[in-house]
């Protein structure tokens, strides 16, 4: 019984992975180094390239890192919500919030996992992160 109320391996690992891809996008080097904004929309963006970077490690690695892919990818959504309502957003608003964030995400993914495929050419992955990180600058 205590065993239903435990959350899976694949949940802790999404969770450490999660955490961890958000204490590498918080370091304020990286900030000065992309010049990126300090900001909600800037911030954004650095935890949704962070997130896709690890994602992407995971991608085709089946079985249990495809569990723990969507564990990493539900605690991203889960901070995103919770994000949401801790800066005031109405539960009536979050949804369509959630939605926008989420075709954000999707969109963004898409073109960095094209940019990583393309890896050792590095022009595409400068392109993207230009286009999404320097989006916000300003």
């Amino acid at each position: 019984m205590q065993r239903l109320f435990q959350p899976s391996s694949e949940r802790l690992a999404g969770q450490a992975l999660y955490e961890a891809a958000i204490r590498q996008a918080r370091q304020p080097a990286l900030y000065a180094d992309l010049s990126a904004p300090d900001t909600t929309e800037g911030r954004f963006e650095l935890y949704t390239l962070h997130v896709v970077l690890v994602l992407h490690r995971l991608k085709g690695l089946g079985g249990q890192a495809g569990r723990i892919s969507q564990a990493l990818f539900d605690a991203y959504i889960r901070a995103l919500d919770d994000a949401l309502r801790e800066m005031g957003v109405g539960d009536l608003s979050v949804g369509k919030k959630m939605r926008k964030l989420g075709e954000a995400f999707y969109g963004r993914a898409k073109a960095y996992d094209a940019a990583l495929d393309a890896l050792p050419d590095r022009a595409g992955l400068t392109a993207v992160i230009g286009r999404t990180v320097g989006d916000h600058a300003g």
